[in-house]
């Protein structure tokens, strides 16, 4: 894959993408992370990315996903979950399924 077939993903929103995935439910138990892993498995395969999803459970399915190097590298692995743990009984100023962008007080650049 050459550099060009990667950019349209710099086309997104990374700050709606995280509100997206923010909004889905995927506390655990049950997990429930089909929905959240296909709307990332979309994102991944319109930039051209190879992917594949296993699943021993329909609703909680694993996404692979492959960016072939040039070889002149070692390969890299990420590794990541979108099971997250219950917010019931916890303080939160907001919403935490309604993610609300704030301007930070703090200049950081």
């Amino acid at each position: 894959m050459n550099k060009e077939s990667v950019v349209p993903a710099t086309r997104h929103n990374p700050v709606e993408i995280l509100q997206r995935l923010i909004q889905f439910d995927t506390t655990n138990p049950p997990g429930n992370e089909g929905e959240c892993i296909a709307f990332i498995n979309q994102l991944l395969t319109q930039t051209g990315i190879q992917t594949r999803l296993l699943a021993k459970s329909p609703s909680r399915p694993n996404l692979i996903a492959r960016l072939p190097g040039q070889g002149n590298a070692p390969p890299l692995l990420l590794y990541g979950h979108v099971d997250v743990v219950p917010t019931e009984n916890q303080r939160w100023q907001a919403s935490s399924r309604k993610p609300t962008p704030k301007v930070c007080p703090v200049r950081c650049c």
